[in-house]
């Protein structure tokens, strides 16, 4: 059962119910009750229900839920008396006019504020009810979230594991750094240094489920460093960033699955390589990361697990859905992804 038609449900059941009690005290403390006076009772009844309703309209309308808790009773509070009022008066005003239940000449503004009060006490609770009814689901709903979320980083975290240490790319950077040692023994460190940089990144991304833009950047940089000796002169690369977004957050290992993507079914697939262009751009409020590199577009690469992986972490990070884009231009296959700014 959805959220609306459980709402639905309890709504109808609840005011149903405080009607039939109007009837029952009807029937207990007046005489000569008519059919009249039991319409009276479920008037009132729907009087209730259209006016809840109508609360909580307004208060999703407005925001009201999404306000700390002394801002809420704040606004809650005056609209309560208000609502309650006009309720009021319209039910004492139809029972007047269909039964002789209230006698016009005994009634009096006072006894008109004690049934408003004792309708405010009943918009009161029905409003504290179902506070804590949407308080609670979301309560759990963030819960769900949270697990998905630690499932989502874990699965990524096995997937990153698998595509980047994996013993064939162990084997070419071990093999191409001992080929570096008698050539450029300063240079082959550096190669030992990066290549350390991107296992221990590998290996400690999921204690964060963000990191900026600067920190993927420079972890991208070390690995297409280590893949360009490699290829030797067959992968030339490009990072190009704005310095005001270097500090974005965006899901570990993001660009880096692109890259990942760029040299295994680009530049790895063409016989003289090829180039690499890595942008972090913005457009509007969304950040653009765009990887293009030389090669032909597959067909099946968009169902990759690694996308879809990646897509699924951003979706549930940022509340939004990413937008990827794989296009084929010439002789440049480009990837590009769109997702929220977040500082």
């Amino acid at each position: 059962m959805t959220r609306n038609n459980s709402y639905w449900l309890f709504q109808s059941v609840g005011w149903f119910i405080y009607g039939m009690i109007g009837v029952v005290v009807a029937f207990l403390f007046y005489e000569n009750v008519d059919v009249w006076v039991i319409l009276a009772q479920f008037f009132s009844a729907v009087i209730m229900l259209i006016s809840t309703h109508l609360l909580r309209y307004k208060m999703k309308l407005d925001g009201w839920l999404k306000l700390k808790i002394q801002k809420l009773i704040l606004r809650l509070v005056p609209t309560l008396i208000i609502i309650s009022i006009l309720a009021n008066g319209i039910v004492v005003g139809y029972t007047i006019l269909t039964t002789e239940i209230i006698e016009v000449e005994k009634f009096s503004i006072t006894v008109f504020l004690l049934f408003s009060f004792q309708t405010f006490v009943y918009f009161s609770l029905w409003t504290a009810l179902y506070l804590i009814i949407y308080f609670f689901r979301n309560y759990k709903k963030e819960e769900v979230e949270k697990w998905r979320l630690q499932t989502a980083v874990k699965d990524a975290e096995l997937i990153a594991l698998k595509a980047q240490i994996n013993p064939h790319f162990l084997f070419n950077a071990l093999n191409n750094i001992r080929a570096l040692i008698l050539e450029d023994h300063m240079k082959a460190r550096d190669m030992v240094s990066h290549l350390s940089e991107l296992l221990r990144y590998s290996i400690q991304f999921n204690d964060n489920e963000k990191v900026t833009v600067e920190e993927e950047l420079e972890i991208v940089n070390k690995y297409l460093e280590l893949e360009s000796i490699h290829y030797e002169n067959r992968l030339h690369y490009e990072i190009l960033s704005k310095k005001e977004l270097k500090k974005c957050k965006i899901p570990p290992m993001l660009i880096q699955l692109m890259a990942e993507n760029a040299v295994k079914h680009g530049i790895s697939q063409v016989k003289n390589g090829g180039d690499i262009l890595i942008s972090v751009d913005q457009e509007d409020n969304d950040l653009v990361l765009e990887v293009s590199n030389t090669g032909k577009l597959k067909k099946n690469l968009g169902n990759g697990i690694g996308l879809r992986n990646a897509t699924e972490r951003i979706r549930i990070l940022f509340d939004s859905e990413p937008d990827l884009d794989l296009t084929e231009q010439g002789n440049m296959v480009r990837s590009r992804l769109k997702l929220p700014i977040v500082k």
